[in-house]
């Protein structure tokens, strides 16, 4: 825990600059390298470390969310389908692998995991500046203190053991209660300008997807054989360790947030 404070207190105020004090293109390119890096450690793990390199994933990102960013949703859709198209191609022009169809299965995952989720957050950002993405980010992060803070005092039995030993029951309860009273009170100090059913719904849908979210990548990396998806962050592990949280609440929080 101590190792993670000087990260979690520079962090946050950099990532509030970032995805919202320094404007919308600082933005884009903010959360195109955390894609494209989260598209390496996703490569890594599920190629077994062999050494390739997701190029088509990459050129996905950089179609995928400069076309949410510009364009919207129906730049996002034409992007994607661009990019799904691009590697297709790809798998017919490597011919017979061996492995071409895991490989086209691993960078269809990863443009619908990484780009088109986080494309939906860039799109509800261009709405406010960044702050409603700034505030969902933050709910992640009361989810995270709170599952920490209820796990570590009452203990009992574990969430999900084969999946992630040091998660509990008392944790993830206490994790959603945190969220949500967190998402209710953004409302209430109206930095979400959200209806009162539309903030009980963001925020049982970010307490419990957010926490389904967080166990499937803990999924991906037993079955890969690590214990974090990278090394960059340190004691926080990978990017895709940071970020998994949110991937699958992208789209709905876009709905909940533009859809009248």
């Amino acid at each position: 825990m101590l190792a993670r404070i000087p990260v979690i207190l520079f962090g946050i105020p950099a990532v509030y600059g970032l995805l919202v004090a320094a404007g919308d293109e600082i933005r884009l390119i903010f959360m195109a390298l955390i894609c494209i890096l989260g598209q390496y450690e996703l490569n890594q793990m599920l190629s077994r470390n062999n050494g390739s390199k997701p190029l088509v994933e990459w050129l996905g990102t950089l179609l995928m969310l400069p076309a949410a960013h510009f364009y919207g949703m129906n730049g996002l859709l034409m992007a994607f389908s661009g990019s799904v198209i691009l590697l297709v191609v790809c798998t017919v022009l490597r011919g017979l692998q061996g492995d071409n169809t895991q490989r086209f299965m691993r960078g269809l995952f990863s443009l619908a995991y990484l780009p088109l989720c986080l494309a939906f957050f860039l799109m509800l950002a261009r709405a406010d500046s960044g702050l409603t993405l700034f505030i969902i980010l933050s709910s992640i992060w009361a989810l995270d203190m709170g599952a920490y803070a209820f796990g570590m005092s009452i203990r009992g039995p574990k969430l999900a053991p084969a999946i992630s030993p040091n998660k509990t029951v008392s944790g993830a309860v206490g994790g959603a209660l945190s969220c949500a009273i967190f998402i209710i009170a953004a409302g209430h100090f109206e930095l979400l300008k959200l209806s009162q059913p539309r903030l009980i719904i963001m925020a049982i849908t970010i307490a419990t997807i957010g926490q389904i979210a967080d166990l499937f990548e803990s999924v991906l990396k037993r079955e890969s054989e690590v214990k974090d998806s990278g090394a960059l962050l340190g004691a926080h592990g990978g990017v895709l360790d940071r970020i998994d949280s949110i991937l699958f609440l992208g789209p709905l929080c876009y709905a909940l947030v533009a859809f009248n």
